[in-house]
């Protein structure tokens, strides 16, 4: 469960509403009896739909239906309905539909993603990077999970990822290699993964007890042989792939090999497509 507090909540209220709604009381209709209902407009997998309820619920508006994030809802097809006054309907409307389609979109993508992977490979795991747009994170993390795909690496402190930006402050390879021996007691238990972008370093690499390699930017077939190589060193060695798979290019990379394939592409898309209405009850 990705948890929301009650100071983000009303923080994505208050963002769009600092003071009044000009246009309900303007036209005095903000103390109507009213019911607003959201459907979608394409096939989609819905997300967010419990942290609207949470909207809901400091505006004073009854849910009388709710989907849970993670459902597949055909398209044309109504999955969260409430009723409330008027002037507090207007004011969950935009931010209960801008947060569901955002994640929706992401959880959607990601599904498509899983479902072409896990179609040829049941066994390979699909993980989204860190690459988010800042300040939407844990919604994006939500988005993922409800896509029924993993975070690849949530963020700095949680694993030790060498990337060429680390390995270009030392002097060779070699003299990275050795730093990492010397202090992986004081990693703990945490993984240690190595990218690289020359196969000709597997071996050293595996010989030197890493258990993680990342191939960055690799091709399915290139990614086949350099997993071929290192599985009969180390059978027990994760293949991690990364770098431009997206939903045309994941069948191929799901047969190449690779243990975990690492992707931004569910966040590079529009947001899911709903269609909100609010009427008189």
């Amino acid at each position: 469960m990705i948890y929301f507090s009650d100071r983000e909540i009303d923080h994505y209220i208050a963002e769009d509403l600092p003071y009044e709604d000009l246009t309900t009381s303007f036209l005095r209709i903000e103390n109507k009896p009213a019911k607003i209902q959201f459907s979608t407009r394409t096939d989609s997998v819905v997300c967010c739909t419990e942290e609207v309820l949470k909207i809901f619920s400091k505006l004073a508006i009854q849910t009388t239906l709710f989907t849970p994030s993670g459902e597949f809802i055909e398209k044309s097809v109504k999955f969260l309905e409430a009723e409330g006054l008027a002037k507090n309907l207007h004011a969950a409307w935009r931010v209960a539909e801008n947060l569901m389609g955002y994640a929706s979109g992401i959880a959607t993508r990601t599904r498509a993603l899983v479902n072409i992977a896990e179609n040829v490979n049941p066994q390979i795991s699909i993980c989204a990077t860190r690459k988010t747009f800042p300040g939407t994170k844990k919604i994006a993390v939500k988005a993922v999970l409800a896509g029924k795909g993993h975070m690849h690496r949530l963020g700095l402190s949680e694993s030790v990822l060498v990337f060429d930006n680390h390995r270009n402050l030392f002097g060779d390879f070699n003299q990275m290699i050795t730093r990492i021996q010397e202090r992986r007691s004081l990693a703990c238990d945490k993984n240690i993964t190595v990218e690289i972008k020359d196969p000709s370093e597997i071996e050293t690499l595996i010989k030197a007890g890493i258990k993680s390699i990342q191939l960055d930017k690799f091709l399915p077939q290139q990614i086949k042989e350099v997993s071929v190589k290192a599985k009969k060193l180390q059978p027990g060695i994760r293949i991690i792939a990364a770098g431009g798979i997206t939903d045309e290019n994941i069948e191929q990379y799901a047969l190449s090999g690779a243990n975990i394939l690492v992707t931004s592409w569910p966040y590079l898309g529009p947001p899911a497509d709903f269609n909100v209405k609010i009427t008189m009850l």
